[in-house]
């Protein structure tokens, strides 16, 4: 077994910060030891004056599209595992899916590890084999929505009970798109009728009440099933007040997640010529929901967050533009993730070891992968990411090289630096540069989670 030492950095573990030393062997940690005690004949790199963390995880993404843009991507942002949604085709089933993306990612490509997310884009029709095929296959979970009625993707109330009554029994997360696609049919039934278009209208037909009211729904029917939740790119006050109900009533169990852009950017992008590079799925809310979101972020309300990275944008619905074409949506946001949250997150006060808990540790958690994933521990994958806390950077559309033509994020300043990134104790990006090595494999949930 060949050794590689980081040594000399702070490293980040669930207990707090640790001056130690962190030997790696066969693709794993093998100890965390006193400073200085790196073994003869070992590969040493330097980690002077910066923070050691565990690989991120990144649980939210849409990478199928350009595997190897996204990941190499998620690699220069020190994101090593990706949890992407497989999007099936249509007429396609979500087994057939998931086993061809399975495919594709076993062909290589890929430069951090991904698993796969099954959508469920069938509404209201999932069988229990169904499910334990998916479950052989890998899947860390599945997916549906509640919203996107245009789409044919609308799931009924019912339809999600009997899913969360077969998902209890197979122990399977259930993702849920939070948003109540038939009050948002009539609000934009009623804007077209009034002849209003433009981005704004889009967002302003999908307001924080359709949020809340889908995840109340989401949470009853999972407390009354006991089916584990996980509750996807939360974006609003009110959405997050029915979480802390649930969470009071110690049912149901669940996961919330907030994405990136909603910590970071606000509705007032929509009242900007470049309106449409800022349309998603919630939109962007309220200057008051995003101070919300990074206040339960803080006091452990909310528990992961993702990018919901989208290598290639959504379509919206045509008569809410005023060409009639529609626009397009979705924020790339892979590589800007953890160097955005640690960098925004550290300014404001929130512990490092918070920082790392919602960015790799549980987003592990939640779907099976910890602790393999998300942690400095013996016997975890050596995915390490070592962090100069003294770089500054400032973000431009191509820092990521995603593949995108686009960010959102260009022109926002970075305090911190990715300098070197580790994928199973090989280095993936060595001083801010990918190595241009793609070592990624396909991560499958453990069967027996």
């Amino acid at each position: 077994m060949s050794h590689l030492a980081i040594s000399g950095g702070s490293v980040v573990t669930p207990a707090g910060l640790l001056d130690a030393d962190v030997l790696t062997g066969d693709g794993r940690v093998v100890a965390l030891t006193e400073p200085g005690g790196t073994p003869a004949g070992a590969v040493e790199i330097d980690a002077s004056g910066c923070l050691v963390l565990p690989g991120g995880v990144d649980p939210h993404c849409h990478i199928m599209g350009d595997v190897a843009a996204a990941t190499r991507a998620a690699a220069l942002g020190g994101t090593t595992s990706v949890l992407s949604f497989t999007n099936p085709e249509p007429g396609e089933s979500a087994v057939d899916c998931l086993l061809r993306r399975r495919q594709e990612l076993r062909a290589g490509g890929a430069a951090v590890d991904v698993g796969l997310h099954a959508m469920l884009y069938e509404p209201d029709r999932c069988s229990a084999t169904e499910l334990d095929a998916l479950r052989e296959a890998g899947a860390s979970g599945v997916k549906v929505f509640l919203a996107y009625p245009e789409l044919g993707i609308m799931w009924s109330t019912r339809g999600l009970f009997e899913l969360m009554v077969l998902a209890a029994a197979a122990r399977q997360v259930v993702q849920v798109h939070c948003e109540d696609g038939e009050v948002i049919a009539g609000l934009v039934a009623a804007a077209v009728a009034a002849g209003r278009t433009g981005p704004h209208v889009f967002a302003e037909t999908r307001p924080p009440a359709c949020e809340a009211s889908a995840v109340a729904r989401v949470l009853e029917t999972a407390a009354i099933t006991e089916a584990t939740c996980y509750l996807p790119h939360l974006s609003s006050a009110t959405a997050l007040d029915q979480v802390r109900l649930a969470r009071r009533r110690r049912r149901p169990h669940l996961w919330a997640e907030v994405c990136l852009h909603h910590l970071l950017l606000d509705e007032s992008r929509y009242e900007a010529e470049d309106a449409e590079r800022y349309l998603v799925c919630p939109p962007l809310r309220a200057p008051a929901d995003r101070e919300a979101l990074w206040a339960a972020l803080a006091d452990g309300t909310l528990d992961a967050v993702g990018s919901d990275h989208s290598q290639s944008r959504s379509e919206t619905i045509p008569e809410l533009s005023p060409s009639g074409r529609g626009y397009s949506y979705g924020i790339a946001g892979i590589g800007a993730r953890l160097p955005l949250l640690l960098s925004r997150g550290l300014a404001a006060g929130v512990p490092v070891e918070r920082l790392v808990e919602v960015a790799a540790t549980n987003p592990a958690r939640a779907f099976g992968h910890h602790p393999r994933k998300g942690v400095i521990a013996p016997g975890s994958d050596a995915d390490i990411v070592i962090w100069d806390p003294a770089g500054e950077a400032t973000l431009a559309t191509g820092t990521f090289d995603d593949g995108t033509g686009d960010s959102v994020y260009a022109g926002e300043a970075v305090c911190g630096r990715v300098r070197h990134v580790l994928l199973r104790g090989e280095m993936v990006v060595q001083d801010g540069s990918y190595s241009g090595a793609a070592r990624g494999t396909y991560l499958p949930a453990p069967a027996g989670r």
